[in-house]
Order: structure tokens, then C-alpha cells, then sequence
């Protein structure tokens, strides 16, 4: 076979130029630390590359979102515990309320002090995180999650968010609630449970002096479908040491209790003052359960206090219920407290899986995309020894000429 001069410049210039690029890909090697330049120096491994680096990227924004939900959970904690403490010094006074040695000026000053936490707990029930949002109005964060109505002739620090959760994604498959709604944390708290005497032939007086007994026999009782069923009446047997009570509705027993004339008796947690004889009767009637959030209850206190002409038994029946609608209150603040310490945990321990999975990746992309130092530099070695040999070659090849050997 026959080579041309122009094919020898050629094949060694080619040579050269091979060389060339495959010393410069290892000194960029080198100076990069990673191995894959290109896609087609490593297909599969370029891949595993990009995709483990999708993964890295999303590790990140959950590690971001991660942050932004312990940041919410934290601020919440902190109004929780605010409100707690606030309602813990609003039970303190209200005992001190039920203090029969208080005059109308000791009523008055205790109702000032209950009229500022109660103002403190309700600008707590309306906070606001620093983007301006109100963090208990469910998902209608850019308005108050309470309002006062003085016009209202009911409840007057009236709920009108809702029962939205926002849920932050800390990990592929786990979503967490970066809040709670102000409608389970303060506005279904059940008020005091009561009930009113409403008829009988006997005048009496009652006054539910074992709260947890009542509730008990209310919740048992009570009938929100049938108004007729929640009517009790008892009946002084002919004896006169015993009163039998009847569902007048069902017209079922409910049960009896012993009776001395002229004595108080207690029944289903109500004590009774009636000094009837054999055959009268008196009836009561379970009211409807109420909802009171923690400003309306310390609202209904603090006009209690301020009221000179509340009667004595108007007044305890005040007392009493504040004290039950407080300690509803502290417990639903508690449970939402708690909820949030668990979510807390949660993400704690999710983050922390996000950063082990962050670490393994990296190792991994490591394997793939960066570059043996060691390799490398016996490579550029050896790729520069090729070099020179092919400089050296070429020089000799292009002196060859038949003038030479003339």
C-alpha cells in the first residue's frame, strides 16, 4: 500500500490532535474534580447524575419547608402559652370572685382586671405572623379570625374564619399542619352544661352543685331531636321519704332518690330545695348544650362583676359557669398545644431523615460524577508521555525524503 506525503501529515497531525483532547479532558478533569464532562463521556452515568441531583434539589426545598413549619408551629406554641397563662390568672381571679366578703367595689375591681385579660386573650385568638396573616382563621388568613359585635344579642366575640388547616410537605409523603383553626381551639369549647326548673306543683330551688355528675346525666340524657324528652319530672311518693323521677317525654324511669320534707335532696348531680309533700312534683329541663370561645365566657364574667343589681343566685350561677367554660377553655388550648408539640416531633424527625437521605445521595453522585485523583493523574501522565512520543514521530516522519539518502 502506497502512502501519499499528505496522508502521513494527516494521520500524525490527527494523532497529535487525538492526544490533544484526551490530555486536555483529563487536565479539565483535574481542575473540575468531576469525571462526567459531558453527557457522552458516561450515558448511563450522566442519567443517575441529573436524576440524584432532582433529588438533592427537592431534599432542599423540604429541608426550606421544613424550616417555615417550625417556624409556624413554634409561634403558635408560644400564643398557646400565652393564652394559658392568661387563663390561669382569669381562673385565679374568678375563685377569688366567689368570695361571699366581696362587696360591689371589690366586684368592680376584679371585673376591670377580668375585663383586660380578656381583652389580652382575644387580641391572642386574632394574632398575626409577620407576613400579616391571621394564623387562627383557618384559610381566610387575611381577615380577623374573631370579631366583637356589640349589637349582637347573643355571643358577642363572634368566629368568622374557618376550619382550614394549611399543610406544609416536609417529605414526598409526608404533609403536616402548619396550623390550627380558631374554631377548634377556642370556638367549640362546650359552655356549662345547665338546666331550668320549669313547672311541677311544688315551688323549689336548685343548684347544680356536682358538675361532673350533671354532665354526665346530661349527656346521657339529652335529646336534640325530641325538645319533650329533655323535660324531667319527679313526684314525691305517697310515703313521703322518696322522689321518683320520669322522662316526661318517654314517660321512662330515670331513676330515684331518698327524701326528707322540708330537706335538700341532690339528683343527677342538681341539689334541690323543696319542702313539697306526698304527690307534689317539680320539673326541670335540660338546656342545650352551648359553645362559648374564652373572650365571650370572661365577657359574660366581667358583666357579672359589674352588675349591682345580680341576684346572689344569678351571681354563683355566673361564677360557676365561668369556672367551667375557663377550664373547657385551658383543655381544648391544651390539646391543640399538644398537637402541636407532636407535629413538631414530626418534623423534627423527618427532617432528620431528610438530611441522612441528603448525605447518601451526595455519596452517591460522588461515586458516579467526581473524579479519581489518582486515576486521573496517572492518566494525564500517560496521556502526555502519548503526546510527546506522537510530537516526536511526526517531526521524524515529515524529514523523511529520498534527497536525504543521495
Amino acid at each position: 500500500m502506497r502512502i501519499s506525503t499528505n496522508q502521513l501529515y494527516d494521520r500524525s497531525l490527527r494523532n497529535i490532535l487525538d492526544n490533544q483532547g484526551q490530555l486536555s479532558d483529563i487536565q479539565q478533569q483535574l481542575a473540575t474534580g468531576k469525571r462526567i464532562l459531558r453527557p457522552s463521556d458516561d450515558p448511563v452515568g450522566a442519567s443517575q447524575v441529573v436524576r440524584i441531583t432532582e433529588e438533592l434539589e427537592q431534599i432542599e426545598q423540604f429541608k426550606k419547608n421544613n424550616i417555615l413549619l417550625e417556624n409556624s408551629l413554634s409561634q403558635e406554641e408560644a400564643v398557646l402559652q400565652n393564652v394559658t397563662e392568661a387563663a390561669l390568672k382569669a381562673r385565679q381571679l374568678t375563685i377569688q370572685a366567689g368570695n361571699g366578703i366581696n362587696g360591689t367595689e371589690d366586684r368592680k375591681a376584679l371585673g376591670v382586671e377580668i375585663g383586660q385579660i380578656r381583652d389580652q386573650i382575644f387580641d391572642l385568638m386574632n394574632f398575626r405572623d409577620a407576613n400579616g396573616e391571621y394564623i387562627f382563621a383557618g384559610y381566610q388568613s387575611d381577615s380577623p379570625a374573631f370579631i366583637f359585635d356589640a349589637t349582637a344579642t347573643g355571643n358577642r366575640y363572634i368566629f368568622q374564619g374557618d376550619d382550614g388547616q394549611n399543610e406544609i410537605q416536609i417529605s414526598p409523603t409526608v404533609k403536616v399542619e402548619g396550623g390550627d383553626s380558631g374554631k377548634t381551639v377556642f370556638e367549640d369549647v362546650l359552655a356549662r352544661l345547665d338546666a331550668n326548673l320549669t313547672g311541677g306543683t311544688t315551688t323549689s330551688s336548685f343548684r347544680i352543685t356536682q358538675q361532673n355528675a350533671f354532665d354526665t346525666f346530661h349527656k346521657a340524657n339529652y335529646d336534640a331531636v325530641t325538645p319533650a324528652n329533655n323535660v324531667f319530672r319527679g313526684t314525691i311518693n305517697a310515703a313521703g321519704d322518696q322522689i321518683d323521677f320520669i322522662n316526661v317525654g318517654t314517660g321512662a324511669a330515670a331513676g330515684s332518690v331518698a327524701y326528707t320534707p322540708g330537706q335538700d335532696f341532690t339528683f343527677g348531680g342538681i341539689e334541690f330545695n323543696s319542702p313539697g309533700t306526698a304527690g307534689q312534683t317539680l320539673e326541670f329541663t335540660l338546656q342545650q348544650p352551648e359553645k362559648k370561645n374564652l373572650a365571650q365566657t370572661l365577657d359574660d364574667l366581667f358583666t357579672a362583676l359589674n352588675d349591682p343589681n345580680i341576684s346572689d343566685a344569678d351571681y354563683v350561677k355566673a361564677i360557676d359557669s365561668a369556672l367551667i367554660g375557663l377550664d373547657n377553655g385551658l383543655t381544648a388550648v391544651a390539646d391543640a398545644n399538644s398537637a402541636v408539640g407532636g407535629r413538631l416531633n414530626v418534623a423534627e424527625s423527618v427532617l432528620k431523615s431528610n438530611l441522612d437521605l441528603e448525605i447518601a445521595n451526595k455519596a452517591a453522585r460522588s461515586d458516579i460524577e467526581e473524579v479519581d485523583y489518582a486515576v486521573a493523574a496517572s492518566e494525564l501522565s500517560r496521556q502526555d508521555t502519548a503526546l510527546q512520543a506522537a510530537q516526536a514521530t511526526f517531526s521524524r516522519v515529515t524529514q523523511l525524503s529520498l534527497f536525504d539518502f543521495i
